[in-house]
Formats: C-alpha cells, sequence, structure tokens
C-alpha cells in the first residue's frame, strides 16, 4: 500500500516490525512513520582517540576533527581513510571535516588585526584558566593566568571498561605539548590558551582565505569544513558574501543544491556513487 496522507496512512499494513536483544537492554516494537527519505540518518563522530578512529572508519560517515593546521589534518587523514578498506568501505565512504573559523577583511594586514583582537577578546583570563583546567583535571584558580604554567602534573586520567580500569594518555600528552610550547616561546598560561585554542583557522583577505580554503582540501587535510563563527548573528556574512563566490569560480564549491537530504549533499551513499564524474576538483566546503 503506497501513502496516503489523506487518509493518513504511510506505513504499509505489517512493515516496520524491529527488535533488539542484547546485553545492554531488550526492545521491540512497530515503526509508525515511513522511512526518512535519505535512507538512515547519517552516523556522524568526534573523536580522535585509535578506538575513536577505528568506530570512525567502520561505522562513520562523517567526522568531526579537530585538527585545523595542515600537517596535523594530513597525517589524521591518511591514518583514518587508510582504516577504511579492512571494513569494506572506500574513502569516499567517510567525510573528514574540521571545524574552523576565518576572518575575513579587505586586505590581510586587516585580517590579522582583527583576528588578534578577536582571538584576545574570547580567551580573557578565566577562559584560559578554565581551557587549562579542563586537561589538568584540577582546579587551577589560585594560578595567575598571566604566569607560568601550573608546577605541578596533571590528574590521571582513567577510564573503567568492563571491571578493567584503562589509563588514557591524553591528558599527559595533550600537557607535555603544552609545556613543551610555552617553554620554547616563553608564553604565560593566558598566551598559551590562545596559542592553542584562540586562533582563526583561515584569516586574510578573500582571495587569500578561498586560495588557502581550497588548498587545505585539495591536499588531502579534510573533506570540507564546519565553519563556526566568531560573532553570532552575522559572523560568518563575509564568508558566504565574498568568499564563497570565489569558491564557486574555482569549480570546488557547488552553485546551488541539487538534492533534499543531508546525506546527498555531503556527497554520501548511493547519490555519490552514482553522481560526479571522477576528476573533477574537491569541493571544498
Amino acid at each position: 500500500m503506497r501513502a496516503d496522507a489523506a487518509a493518513g496512512r504511510f506505513v504499509r499494513p505489517g512493515a516496520g516490525a524491529f527488535a533488539h536483544h542484547g546485553e545492554h537492554f531488550d526492545i521491540s516494537g512497530r515503526f509508525t512513520t515511513p522511512r526518512a527519505p535519505q535512507g538512515h540518518p547519517v552516523i556522524i563522530q568526534a573523536g580522535e582517540s585509535d578506538p575513536g578512529r577505528e568506530f570512525a572508519a567502520s561505522d562513520a560517515e562523517v567526522v568531526f576533527s579537530k585538527y585545523n593546521r595542515l600537517d596535523e589534518a594530513r597525517a589524521f587523514y591518511r591514518d583514518v581513510k587508510g582504516r577504511l578498506a579492512r571494513y569494506g568501505r572506500s574513502p569516499d565512504d567517510l567525510r573528514i571535516m574540521p571545524t574552523a573559523t576565518v576572518v575575513v577583511a579587505d586586505t590581510d594586514e586587516e585580517a590579522a588585526a582583527y583576528a588578534d583582537e578577536i582571538t584576545r577578546a574570547q580567551v580573557s583570563p578565566q577562559t584560559a584558566l578554565a581551557h587549562l583546567e579542563a586537561v589538568w583535571g584540577r582546579d587551577l584558580s589560585a594560578y595567575d593566568p598571566d604566569g607560568p604554567l601550573p608546577d605541578i602534573d596533571p590528574e590521571p586520567e582513567s577510564l573503567v571498561l568492563k571491571g578493567h580500569s584503562v589509563f588514557r594518555t591524553g591528558r599527559a600528552e595533550t600537557a607535555r605539548r603544552w609545556r613543551a610550547l610555552a617553554e620554547e616561546r616563553g608564553l604565560s598560561i593566558r598566551e598559551l590558551m590562545i596559542e592553542v585554542h584562540g586562533g582563526q583557522t583561515f584569516v586574510g583577505s578573500p582571495r587569500t582565505v578561498a586560495d588557502a580554503v581550497d588548498h587545505f582540501v585539495q591536499s588531502d587535510g579534510a573533506d570540507g569544513f564546519v565553519f563556526a563563527a566568531h560573532l553570532t548573528p552575522g559572523g560568518l556574512d563575509d564568508f558566504v558574501d565574498r568568499v564563497v563566490p570565489l569558491l564557486q569560480e574555482k569549480g570546488v564549491h557547488r552553485p546551488d543544491y541539487t538534492g533534499t537530504t543531508l546525506r546527498h549533499h555531503l556527497g554520501l551513499g548511493p547519490e555519490r556513487r552514482a553522481g560526479r564524474a571522477s576528476g573533477n576538483a574537491r569541493e571544498a566546503s
């Protein structure tokens, strides 16, 4: 039976049954709505640990990456994409999309000055300590944000999985890198947090930003970006109005939407395999 909106019938009788009987829960029932046009929701994952990368390779369709420096981004991209084959997947079955910020002005110099102003406004002394506490796992309110890093190590980080205590090295490794950077450049806590958290990804004139975004993608640093605005509302207006047209001129940004689902917009699933011809420049955003 076909869907009949007038009669209020959307699922044929007997369709939509589901059941799951597992270690953690048992559930069964029947769906009362039809399947979504895109088949199933896009599976989006964030995580840089080795298990997280393995999950991305086996099941995810989009990965939110934190790597917006090209060398680090390319290493992450190669590692995760290189794991897909063992699960019978191709590199085009997964989109790697770092979070990115952008500051656009008439000239590179004006954009750099504005970006510095934005960064220092966003990373206040209190914010700097909060960022540091997230890694140290300790109350650091007694420390001076304009002073050196704490002379104590981070609190050990552990995770209990099925009765086994698994110690993770994320905090210790991050703290080691931050301490080395701070000592090398003589940075205070706030200056360090501005360096590692506050920097804008793409800064410059519209042409400079368009070229940088395109280069990042064509160099296998990403399949696209999740752009975050530094101001709300209007923080991405200059990017949309002044940079996107240049990306469209390059042929790396679609001129119009041709589908109706997120899956189609991302080029995932059957639309991707039957769609774009090979050899075209990859879309930058």
